[in-house]
């Protein structure tokens, strides 16, 4: 039982690959086979262009030239500080981790697998991407209402002793913690019933980095290093 849950969550994982346009050569081709022949990965692959759609109809499409990069940093290196080179190499660091995090985003929004679901039952899930001052550091959650359940994707976790703390912050700005994650990789939690209510458009998700515990503090020990807002679609 347990191997055809992981060959279920294998399968859609591949089925979000494939829609997100991070398969080619072989995979690519094994994917768009399977699509084909297994009614049930089609169905995956029907979902999660459902799931995806609404994403890309809030941007425009923009071909930058190939030459603007390397213009910039020749005139950085040609008289710049080095303030204004770390700063533009950071900018140009976070370019690429938001382009990446579109699917980093998607990949989290796996919360419950149940195949053959009609596109009227589909439920709004929120999203957050939290990024701060710590360069490379990205968090991706996922939100699902109907079973109260969290995701969080970490990525770029500096080895610390101190361990990372996710908080919701509603209307009122007083943040409550919704417990301590993993350092790297993804962890899920089930959200307190009394904090459920907070998880809106209007909140904001922080991370902070307190003492190991294994109960939630009551309040933050420092400021947050990372923050986003909370988008349902």
């Amino acid at each position: 039982m347990v191997e055809d849950t992981k060959l279920l969550k294998d399968d859609e994982a591949l089925a979000a690959e494939l829609v997100l346009g991070l398969l080619d050569g072989d995979e690519k081709a094994v994917a768009l086979r399977k699509q084909l022949s297994d009614p049930t990965f089609a169905q995956y692959v029907d979902d999660w262009n459902r799931r995806i759609d609404p994403l890309f109809h809030e941007f425009q499409e923009a071909e930058p030239a190939a030459s603007i990069w390397d213009g910039i940093e020749n005139r950085l290196d040609n008289g710049s500080s080095d303030d204004s080179v770390v700063r533009m190499k950071r900018w140009r660091t976070g370019a690429i981790v938001s382009g990446a995090l579109a699917a980093c985003l998607a990949l989290a929004l796996i919360v419950d697998p149940t195949p053959n679901v009609a596109p009227s039952e589909v439920s709004t899930v929120a999203v957050a991407q939290l990024t701060g001052d710590i360069e490379g550091l990205v968090l991706a959650v996922s939100y699902n209402p109907d079973t109260a359940e969290m995701r969080v994707d970490v990525n770029g976790m500096p080895e610390t002793e101190t361990a990372p703390e996710l908080w919701i912050v509603g209307g009122d700005g007083v943040p409550r913690s919704l417990g301590q994650i993993g350092r790297n990789g993804i962890s899920a939690m089930t959200v307190p019933s009394d904090h459920r209510e907070l998880i809106n458009s209007a909140a904001t998700l922080e991370l902070s980095m307190e003492p190991p515990s294994e109960t939630p503090h009551a309040k933050p020990t420092g400021k947050p290093v990372a923050s986003g807002k909370i988008t349902f679609i």
